[in-house]
């Protein structure tokens, strides 16, 4: 059997043996960036708006620059951000203060959330993407009441969180999209086929499973599976953390010198030329740090904007994203 990969701007063809899976090079229509899970009850729209809702309760607190709403992609059907005024080349769309409350970091997680569960400069094997993986399992855990209740954090933000989670796709959706979570055949396949290899990827996912199944899943406030969407879902557990992993390697990018998974900013769908999220300085006097994306073109209000998940090669762009 023989893997083929076409990568061009719209769309990216991987077909597995009598398998095809079809990506646009748009991230949103890739499952890593779907909104709601397809076997879920709950639509994109009430996915997206939800997450606007959510935003406006706590747009002051989260965000200096709002240029866009979550919506559904014209170009995808599924979550992306949409320009909800006109928008010239180089003027901001987004723009976030870098705030450990909401944004998941591998400090974050080692200093603040596992602090004392985890030793002291923990690095497992999977690295940042890893441990921003226990961040998305304990934001999963707290929507549910469970989990470690921290970042400390008020109300409005939290609700921000619960959304964000609830718009994230099912382990079952990104068994269609994600290589980690591809069927053992089509994995053998693409070990074969990528000059990127697989197997290397989820040796480190079981090797760090296997540590923290006896170290730290067996914490009584870390649950195995929760409930969201009407869907039970894995959590601390094997078949969570690999699919949280796949989440922090498809959804982190880097800012200001470290790996971050920025709610929100998460959904802007890829595009070759759009401009990659950057830091930046804002606030009324340019002394907050924070993340931006920023217009590669002129937008229209309704238009989807993009931006770039930065110069990677097509086998990167595969295992990491999915497309």
């Amino acid at each position: 059997m023989m893997i083929m990969l076409l990568r061009t701007t719209l769309v990216a063809t991987l077909a597995l043996g009598s398998q095809a899976f079809t990506s646009y090079h748009h991230h949103g229509v890739t499952l890593t960036h779907l909104g709601a899970s397809a076997s879920s009850s709950v639509s994109i729209e009430a996915v997206g708006q939800d997450l606007n809702t959510a935003l406006e309760g706590c747009q002051d607190e989260v965000a200096k620059t709002v240029n866009v709403a979550v919506g559904s992609s014209p170009t995808t059907g599924r979550l992306g951000l949409i320009a909800t005024k006109n928008i010239k080349k180089g003027e901001v769309c987004l723009a976030m203060p870098l705030d450990d409350r909401y944004m998941l970091t591998a400090d974050v997680a080692r200093d603040v959330v596992f602090m004392g569960v985890l030793p002291e400069k923990f690095e497992g094997w999977t690295g940042d993407a890893g441990l921003i993986a226990l961040l998305i399992l304990n934001e999963l855990a707290r929507t549910a009441e469970k989990g470690i209740q921290l970042p400390t954090r008020g109300d409005e933000v939290q609700a921000l969180m619960k959304a964000w989670v609830s718009a994230l796709p099912s382990p079952e959706e990104m068994k269609q999209s994600h290589p980690l979570l591809w069927s053992e055949e089509d994995q053998e396949i693409l070990q074969l086929s990528s000059t990127n290899k697989i197997y290397r990827v989820l040796d480190d996912i079981e090797e760090d499973v296997a540590w923290l199944s006896e170290r730290v899943f067996t914490d009584e406030k870390l649950p195995e599976t929760v409930v969201i969407n009407g869907e039970e879902r894995p959590c601390f557990s094997q078949d969570g953390f690999r699919w949280a992993v796949a989440l922090a390697q498809s959804r982190a990018v880097f800012v200001d010198s470290a790996l971050r998974l920025l709610p929100l900013m998460d959904m802007c769908n890829h595009d070759d030329e759009g401009e990659e999220i950057t830091r930046g300085m804002m606030g009324p006097f340019k002394m907050t740090k924070g993340a931006q994306i920023i217009a590669a073109q002129s937008y229209k209000a309704g238009d989807e904007i993009f931006c770039s998940y930065g110069p990677k090669s097509a086998a990167d762009y595969l295992l990491e994203h999915g497309f």
